[in-house]
């Protein structure tokens, strides 16, 4: 870690801000509680899990400004500087920032939000008489402090780290005195007499336009409050971000050390190891890991550190991420906005996807700094076969340009836990088709004799063709369909040479017309309809066959997984939250509809 002290003497400049009338507008959002599953998730950005954004130095200087380098030609770094006669902020900053992230979920997950140092003070448990003054301290000191990242600032909207320099704070502070007039009718909202400011939130756009995009880890903030040190925190966080769904994670010491960043003296590195055991020590306690361990290559700089996790922590942190989804949805729901505004908006998010995703590689190019140490990175990621082949370091490098560092990362650790065979050419399948879009759905390895969903032709004209055969499915008994719906599907695994959840969800997707090529091949229709009728197949585009198809699509799991009641209509109620546009606009695909309802089955 490299430390720039800039003395007060290299100052010698006063700054005159103007500033005009600030309008005011109040936007209250009634909201009912129980939507929200569990008001401690909160999204925290990634760039704030992954960088030393609050300081675990205990012994900071006023006016210190810090810059943290990470690579060897200094080109990419993070400068802390503090406003004049001020710290940067630490541990006291990050538990207020960890509230705030609580309380802006509570309000709706609006950008700027208002608050008391009452609120605060109740949700980091502050047991003195001086919570306002401590409050608003770091409030003031947030607000004023600035960083600079050079190619760093990771950005959802580019789906990459972007290259410019960015400078930016945290977040904006405005504090409203209650004794003014023209910020009386805040009373309304605030009766208690002994509260005497209130805090306008503002979260600046980088970090804003994370959390609310895909540019954010999902953790409980109580949780991270109990942690009774930073440098414990900070390792859990980074921790659940390193080891994507693994149960175990190695990592090198001193990345660690210097990634948090602790002290590194080589005289005296030993004290910073007792430092990092104390931390583990204290996760173990806390059941947020299950062991860890020390493997000393002779020297504590060449040492690792195993970390192993307990079987349900896998599912936690995808419960956590789609719990926190859920609620996120159900928040845009019930807000101000109309469902027919919501449904605009929607549509517009998925045709300005649409346009982003047609201009990435011009956009992602000139935004992205790709390295040789990135490259390698993600060649260390994937089979060891990918570093025998010379053409791979162009191959990840482009797949950077078109897809993003993100998504290129997820394909590449999916491949490696798989032993995938054909490396290159299963990595640039995997990106075309978007395998990865969800982190929650696992990757099959393809086979050259599998069928693909989108091989599976179920048109209404096909359909349209089995009228006989149809009619005599539907005429057999619940138990006779179930028998003869288990020999197609075994004679369609027969077919396709493996199973697996790609397969089980094309078979779901064209059953009808699977169910009839057999009924037809095995002259099962003995027979003859006495009256042919034509299948209405208009019910096809009508919103209710959709919304018919999922009820009954789900209820055929309520006893083979013991769903209740609940959870029943919950799936329900998050697939047409999920795919309500898509249907409204007719043009969702019955694939689409069981994929979503496979996720939420999980």
């Amino acid at each position: 870690m490299t430390k720039l002290v800039v003395k007060d003497d290299c100052f010698d400049f006063q700054e005159t801000i103007e500033t005009p009338a600030t309008e005011i507008i109040e936007e209250i959002v009634y909201m009912d509680e129980n939507l929200i599953k569990n008001k401690d998730l909160i999204r925290v950005d990634i760039n704030i899990v992954q960088f030393p954004i609050f300081s675990k130095n205990t012994q900071k200087k006023v006016n210190q400004i810090v810059k943290y380098y990470f690579n060897k030609n200094r080109d990419t770094y993070i400068t802390v500087t503090p406003a004049a006669g001020d710290y940067i902020p630490g541990e006291a900053e990050e538990k207020i920032f960890i509230a705030l992230m609580q309380l802006m979920k509570e309000k709706g997950m609006p950008k700027k939000f208002i608050i008391s140092s009452n609120e605060l003070k109740d949700k980091l448990k502050l047991n003195t008489n001086r919570y306002a003054e401590i409050v608003k301290k770091s409030l003031i000191r947030l607000s004023r402090t600035n960083y600079n990242f050079k190619n760093t600032m990771y950005s959802s909207e580019y789906k990459g780290t972007i290259k410019e320099e960015i400078s930016t704070p945290i977040l904006t502070l405005k504090i409203l005195t209650l004794s003014l007039k023209e910020n009386k009718k805040y009373r309304l909202s605030y009766k208690d007499k002994r509260i005497k400011e209130l805090y306008e939130i503002d979260i600046s756009d980088h970090f804003y336009n994370n959390v609310i995009q895909k540019g954010y880890l999902v953790y409980n903030s109580s949780i991270l409050l109990e942690i009774s040190t930073s440098t414990a925190r900070t390792i859990y966080m980074l921790i659940e971000k390193l080891r994507f769904n693994n149960l175990y994670l190695k990592i090198d010491t001193m990345f660690l050390i210097k990634r948090i960043p602790l002290k590194y003296d080589k005289k005296l590195l030993s004290r910073t190891i007792k430092v990092l055991e104390h931390a583990f020590d204290e996760l173990k306690k806390k059941e947020l890991i299950q062991d860890f361990k020390f493997l000393k290559d002779k020297t504590w700089e060449k040492s690792e550190i195993e970390i192993f996790l307990k079987e349900s922590s896998a599912e936690e942190k995808q419960q956590r991420f789609f719990e926190d989804r859920n609620d996120f949805r159900k928040l845009l729901t019930v807000s101000t906005i109309s469902e027919t505004e919501h449904d605009m908006i929607e549509m517009m998010e998925v045709i300005q996807k649409e346009n982003v995703e047609k201009a990435l590689p011009k956009t992602i190019e000139k935004s992205v700094t790709i390295t040789d140490e990135l490259i390698d990175k993600i060649l260390g990621l994937m089979p060891s076969k990918a570093r025998t082949l010379k053409t791979m370091p162009k191959t990840i490098k482009d797949a950077i340009i078109q897809y993003g560092y993100s998504k290129v990362e997820a394909v590449a650790i999916y491949m490696k836990k798989n032993k995938v065979d054909k490396v290159r050419a299963y990595f640039i399948k995997a990106l075309e088709n978007n395998w990865t879009e969800d982190e929650t759905i696992e990757l099959e390895k393809p086979a050259s004799n599998i069928k693909k969903v989108s091989e599976i032709d179920s048109s209404k004209e096909e359909i349209k063709n089995y009228v006989k055969e149809l009619e005599y499915f539907n005429s057999l008994s619940t138990e006779e369909k179930e028998k003869l719906e288990e020999k197609v599907y075994k004679a369609y695994i027969e077919e396709c040479g493996q199973e697996t959840k790609i397969q089980k969800l094309a078979f779901n997707a064209a059953k009808n017309r699977l169910i009839a090529e057999y009924i037809l091949k095995n002259n099962l229709v003995k027979n003859e309809v006495s009256k042919e009728r034509e299948i209405d197949l208009s019910v096809i585009d009508d919103i209710n066959y959709y919304t018919d198809y999922i009820s009954k699509n789900v209820e055929l799991y309520r006893n083979i997984l013991n769903l209740s009641e609940e959870r029943i209509k919950e799936i329900k109620i998050e697939t047409l939250v999920e795919l309500g546009t898509k249907i409204i606009a007719k043009t969702i695909i019955l694939e689409e509809i069981n994929a979503s309802i496979a996720k939420k089955l999980k």
